[in-house]
């Protein structure tokens, strides 16, 4: 485990107190399995999974993104897309 880190931190998704209470959210992560949002940990509570593979994790794009980024990187992230999965940026 990296330093920093409490055992069962999963260090692609958000942490408990990770996000700023005035700020919007960047991105929000569900199980692709059962459409949850995940937890903190990445626990999924419908399912009672307690760490939701990466492959399961689907990222979807939250209030406090641009909507109409300048790069082609931001573009293809603002659709909902599951984490691993190659990134085409070519098509948007």
């Amino acid at each position: 485990m990296k330093a920093g880190r409490r055992s069962g931190e999963h260090p692609a998704l958000p942490q408990a107190g990770g996000r700023t209470p005035s700020a919007a959210p960047m991105r929000f992560f569900f199980h692709a399995t059962c459409g949850t949002e995940l937890g903190a940990y990445g626990r999924c509570t419908a399912c009672g999974n307690i760490g939701v593979p990466l492959e399961d994790v689907e990222m979807r794009p939250g209030t406090g993104l641009d909507p109409e980024p300048d790069d082609h990187v931001s573009r293809a992230l603002l659709a909902p897309r599951r984490l691993l999965q190659p990134l085409d940026t070519d098509r948007v």
